[in-house]
């Protein structure tokens, strides 16, 4: 069996936890590590990982003069969630004829938030022979490619309806930030309307994926502004004791319709403290199916894990940007 050479550009949290997976697996070499924190630039990859050891590969600052020197299959890019900041990274994988598996939620269906930049990256990962992949847990998995594959035994969809319902407080400490947990109310409002937190990124890409799939024509798709979950009762976080009043987390919907009715619906939840974790997914239709998955998906183990085992399905696909509907289902490699 003939291994995927893999380079990790971005060595943050999911960046070492990807690279953690890689290395225990058969299918794969992990051949080299980029990221521009001057604090990791110039230590050995095995250094940052738990446990710290020597692995013989360089964090470098310079994806460029990486990619000219190693032989490299697929770089697994996990810098930021917004399509236009990670666009650069993509070009010089893209350039360097690799094939790009990126945790960029905007990537998993950039189609209709950024048609311009999608249409640039997909022409030009054609030309250079290589796939462009956006996926993780969510969006990629639970709330968009997940309930697609389950309409497969209905003969006829009405709507879907997914709700993600996840304690936070289990979650790396910038996820628990990232949904507001300590603020006051108006702190996490006024946060979120200046773009410092953003809550979740990725509703509508899910939304227009299913619709894709199934060959919807939305009337129209809407993503209301995230809400605080606010606790009753002093709850401890990862980020400390949290007062009665404050923020825990969030919640976040996004809606379509067609002629007037809902026909797709995504509920996402997150915030400490949640009693009961679930994924649920409820399709109307012909017949009806309801499916849930007791106590729901780890959040950063899922993502790591649909970014890696999706590796070999991009590298064997056409050219071009793909979405996780295009791909034949991971499974879990060796």
């Amino acid at each position: 069996m003939k291994k995927i050479n893999v380079i990790i550009y971005g060595c943050g949290v999911m960046g070492r936890r990807a690279t953690e997976v890689l290395l225990g697996k058969e299918s794969f070499t992990v051949v080299g590590a980029v990221d521009i924190n001057p604090e990791l630039v110039g230590k050995d990859l095995g250094e940052i990982l738990e446990p710290s050891r020597s692995i013989g590969i360089t964090i470098e600052d310079d994806a460029e003069a990486l990619f000219s020197r190693v032989d490299a299959d697929a770089v697994v890019l996990t810098t930021t969630s917004h399509l236009k900041s990670v666009q650069p990274q993509i070009v010089q994988c893209i350039k360097a004829g690799l094939n790009v598996i990126s945790t960029c939620e905007e990537l998993s269906y950039p189609w209709k938030r950024s048609p311009e930049l999608a249409e640039d990256i997909d022409k030009m990962a054609r030309a250079a022979g290589v796939t462009v992949v956006g996926t993780g847990i969510n969006p990629g998995y639970l709330m968009d490619s997940f309930p697609l594959v389950l309409t497969a035994p209905l003969y006829k969809v009405n709507s879907i309806k997914v709700t993600r319902m996840m304690n936070s407080g289990k979650r790396r400490i910038p996820f628990q930030t990232k949904v507001g947990t300590g603020m006051t109310p108006d702190e996490f409002r006024q946060k979120i309307e200046d773009g410092v937190i953003t809550g979740h990124v990725g509703l509508l890409e899910s939304i227009n994926m299913i619709a894709d799939g199934l060959g919807w024509e939305l009337d129209n798709a809407v993503e209301l502004p995230p809400e605080p979950v606010i606790t009753e009762k002093p709850l401890e976080t990862g980020l400390g004791l949290v007062e009665p009043g404050k923020v825990i987390g969030l919640k976040s919907i996004a809606h379509a319709e067609v002629a007037g009715e809902k026909v797709i619906t995504l509920e996402f939840f997150a915030y400490a403290g949640v009693e009961e974790e679930y994924d649920e997914v409820i399709i109307e239709g012909t017949p009806q199916l309801h499916e849930r998955i007791i106590g729901g998906v780890h959040g950063d183990v899922g993502t790591v894990a649909v970014t890696v085992n999706i590796i070999p399905k991009a590298v064997e696909a056409s050219p071009g940007i793909k979405t996780m509907k295009d791909l034949p289902a991971a499974v879990c490699t060796r």
